[in-house]
C-alpha cells in the first residue's frame, strides 16, 4: 500500500530532527576550514551518506521512515532499492539544495521552485511519487 502524503512529510521531519545535529556540526566543521560553499556540500554529503545507507539496507527505512511506519522501494519491483538507486534519490534533492550557493536571488528562486515541486508532485501522482522519486524509479509503501 503507498504511503499517502502526510506520512511523506511526518517521514520528513522527522528526519529532518535526526540530521539537524550532525549536519550542523559538519557546516560548522567545514565552514571553519574551508568556508561556505565546502560547508554545504560536505552537509549535503553527511546527509546523503546517512539517507542512502539506510534506504538501501534490508529494510528500505531511516529513523524517519521508522516513526512514520514506510519505507522505500523499487517502483517495478517493490523488492529493495539499490545503492544507484538511492545515490540518484538524494543527488536529486542535492542539485536543488546546491543552488542555494548560485548567485543570489536567482539559486534561492530556483531550490524554492524546485523544493515546492518536489514535494506537492505527490499530491499530483497516482502513485504518489516525488521527482526524485520518479528520476529514481522508487516509491515509498506503508511498511
Amino acid at each position: 500500500m503507498l504511503a499517502g502524503w502526510g506520512r511523506r512529510v511526518g517521514q520528513a521531519f522527522a528526519d529532518g530532527l535526526v540530521l539537524v545535529i550532525p549536519c550542523w556540526f559538519a557546516y560548522s566543521l567545514f565552514f571553519e576550514l574551508d568556508g561556505g560553499v565546502i560547508a554545504v556540500a560536505m552537509t549535503l554529503v553527511a546527509a546523503g551518506a546517512y539517507l542512502v545507507r539506510f534506504w538501501t539496507s534490508n529494510g528500505g527505512q531511516t529513523v524517519g521512515n521508522r516513526v512514520a511506519v514506510t519505507r522505500v522501494r523499487d517502483a517495478a519491483t517493490g523488492q529493495r532499492i539499490t545503492f544507484v538507486q538511492g545515490f540518484k534519490r538524494w543527488a536529486f534533492v542535492a542539485l536543488y539544495c546546491a543552488f542555494t550557493l548560485v548567485a543570489r536571488p536567482a539559486g534561492g528562486i530556483i531550490f524554492y521552485v524546485m523544493l515546492a515541486a518536489d514535494c506537492l508532485y505527490p499530491l499530483l501522482s497516482a502513485r504518489n511519487q516525488t521527482l526524485h522519486d520518479k528520476f529514481a524509479g522508487t516509491i515509498v509503501v506503508i511498511a
